[in-house]
């Protein structure tokens, strides 16, 4: 049985509950992207380039480049966006983003000021953390104390489980308790109060990126911070990198993704965010100088000179996290030439580098974490001599080592291969030609890094506009979901972005993630919602991987029923974040099956419509039995059509 065929096997019994016949002709158009894609192979970290042939600029029409243009530096054209382009010229636009600091976008900045979290200073975030964290325990302190007096009162039966302390039980100690009762009311308060700003910080992020990706004049630029978040991966369900996330975004993935990929990478390599999530931040010595193995008490990095009772402790030392993803992910590659004996040196370079409070006081560790600030502990630092790729390192260099190290990898030339194949992959094709995997090489030799160069290599390059490139990538489900509000001219409603009834839960999220691996803003009301529904939840991949570069990865017989289920969505209005334009101008105008197409498919796919997609739309829309198809079908379809989910 090939995919198709498995496609319709598993689609049967549930196409009734689709709904309508915008559900079938859909169904019939996702299913010539799925045959007409072949599945990626590979391993993890992969990055060696395969040949491609090249075919520079056969057969498209200006038309058809611009739309490439805005496809890959973007997410996708808004319907008067062919027409701006045609009258600057492709050269003139590629040119004005690869220098966003020139383009105005206002509009957007002043959306973003609404939301008052986001703008707080990293010490603010960080306190108001630490004000929820204390809030929440004490909670869990006083729910604690009320199983234990019930268990008093009631013990429970030999080899049951302890009381569970249910909403009706805490009702009726209370009932019976006056000052208990004050207690539990001004606990709740409190958690509520020092909630509000956690939960707000998470839903203002996540709008954040949603406005820039759908609104901003500066394509390119999120196209590239997307890219970078995605290369140097956290997911936000580790305990405190939801809050930080949010500081490694405006810190270290913005303002670099313009500059030298060293700064980059030590940016990351500080970045609380990343240290937590790779837990380098509790890595130290094995073997600390005239002391015992390093030994860690609940709450404390470092052990106190005198050991702490058994139970209360466990070994901590040398953590190999980091030091394996930084080479084999963010910057060697899986087949860059490290060993594992590398790895371990990597690791006893980067001991040290942890985080602190803004008063320089060492982390305290506990099942909650701690928003910080970097800060590098010489103490427990090993400054013994190292060898890395072969390169000597000598004793006593504390925190240099680490960045002898960060040097030692931005300037080798399988860090160049490994990041500029996967820059390829994002902007040209999955199968990156040689030929421009070398040229960007040659850039980042000539360049030392500078990643605006590296880009300008790719995206003005014959193979950027080869026939291997143009409409053969398929859309992640952000790049799908973002690309559809923009071809329908929607915007985002800042109010509507944020749900104000679920802060607390929002925040708690923050240091209790779903068990079993669950995700975070899986509301199907909301944009956000419906991308993680469809397969990629923002900021929670939980491999340091990141998700694929490899667009082919995103083709399976679900991911594309949740696509129609979005498109259908979307252009019926039941996502409630999103104001759209109507799909057709004089959409109260009779107009035929064909004239209604044309005019639909000229905002969505710009003439690119093919003869397969039409003959399908035109004979499931007649075959749709007492109604007629309107603007807003017409839509949900050409979402649906293999021409709008590649790009």
């Amino acid at each position: 049985m090939d995919t198709s065929q498995a496609f319709l096997t598993f689609l049967q019994p549930r196409s009734r509950s689709l709904g309508s016949v915008s559900s079938i002709a859909a169904i019939a158009a996702t299913m010539m992207l799925i045959s007409q894609s072949t599945p990626a192979s590979g391993q993890r970290g992969q990055t060696k380039p395969k040949s491609a042939t090249v075919s520079t600029q056969a057969g498209f029409s200006e038309n058809d480049k611009i739309v490439h243009v805005l496809n890959r530096l973007g997410f996708g054209p808004r319907p008067d966006d062919i027409e701006r382009v045609k009258r600057m010229g492709i050269s003139a636009y590629i040119e004005q983003q690869l220098h966003p600091e020139q383009i105005n976008d206002q509009a957007v900045d002043q959306k973003l000021q609404s939301f008052p979290e986001l703008n707080l200073s990293n010490e603010d975030i960080a306190a108001r953390y630490k004000e929820f964290i204390n809030a929440d325990q004490e909670t869990a302190k006083l729910r604690r104390q009320m199983r234990k007096a019930m268990d008093t009162k009631n013990p429970p039966a030999a080899g049951q489980a302890n009381t569970q302390l249910s909403p009706q039980a805490i009702r009726q100690m209370t009932m019976s308790d006056p000052d208990l009762m004050k207690q539990v009311q001004e606990t709740r308060q409190q958690l509520a109060k020092s909630a509000e700003p956690i939960g707000l910080l998470h839903e203002e992020f996540n709008a954040a990126k949603l406005i820039r990706a759908v609104e901003s004049q500066r394509q390119l630029q999120e196209v590239l911070v997307d890219f970078w978040n995605n290369h140097f991966n956290i997911d936000i369900r580790k305990a405190p990198c939801g809050v930080l996330k949010v500081i490694d975004d405006r810190d270290v993935i913005r303002p670099h993704v313009w500059g030298k990929f060293r700064d980059l990478l030590e940016a990351s390599a500080k970045s609380p965010a990343m240290l937590v999530y790779l837990d380098n931040f509790q890595s130290v010595a094995d073997q600390l100088p005239n002391q015992a193995p390093a030994r860690r008490r609940r709450g404390g990095l470092l052990a106190q000179k005198k050991a702490p009772a058994a139970n209360q402790t466990r070994k901590v030392g040398l953590n190999e996290n980091y030091a394996r993803e930084i080479m084999e992910l963010h910057t060697l590659g899986v087949d860059g030439g490290y060993t594992q004996q590398d790895v371990r040196e990597v690791a006893r370079c980067f001991t040290g580098w942890s985080i602190g409070s803004p008063d320089g006081a060492r982390p305290r560790i506990n099942r909650y974490g701690e928003a910080g600030v970097f800060q590098f502990y010489p103490r427990v630092h090993d400054d013994g001599e190292k060898v890395v790729l072969g390169h000597h390192i000598p004793a006593g260099g504390g925190m240099r080592d680490g960045e002898i190290v960060l040097d030692l990898l931005a300037s080798d030339r399988a860090t160049w291969r490994h990041i500029s194949t996967q820059l390829c992959q994002r902007l040209v094709c999955d199968d990156p030609p040689i030929s421009l995997v070398n040229k960007c090489i040659q850039t980042w030799q000539d360049t030392d890094g500078n990643l605006r160069e590296i880009v300008r290599t790719i995206v003005t390059s014959p193979e950027f506009f080869s026939s291997a490139a143009v409409r053969k990538k398929i859309k992640s489900p952000f790049e799908y979901a973002v690309s559809s509000v923009r071809a329908l001219d929607g915007t985002l409603d800042p109010e509507a972005l944020i749900s104000r009834k679920q802060l607390l839960r929002e925040a708690n999220s923050m240091v209790r993630p779903p068990q079993g691996g669950g995700y975070l803003d899986m509301n199907t009301n909301t944009l956000l919602g419906q991308i993680g529904t469809m397969g990629e939840p923002i900021f929670q991949y939980q491999a340091p991987t990141g998700f694929p570069e490899d667009s082919r990865k995103w083709v399976s017989s679900g991911a594309l029923i949740s696509r129609l289920n979005f498109s259908l969505a979307l252009t019926q209005g039941r996502i409630n974040d999103v104001k759209l334009d109507d799909p057709s101008e004089n959409a109260g105008e009779m107009m035929d099956t064909n004239r209604m197409i044309d005019r639909v498919a000229n905002r969505i796919l710009h003439g690119q419509i093919s003869p397969a997609t039409r003959a399908t739309l035109v004979r499931e829309s007649q075959a749709d039995s007492g109604s007629k198809a309107t603007p807003a079908t017409i839509a949900a379809l050409l979402l649906g059509s293999p021409e709008f989910q590649r790009r």
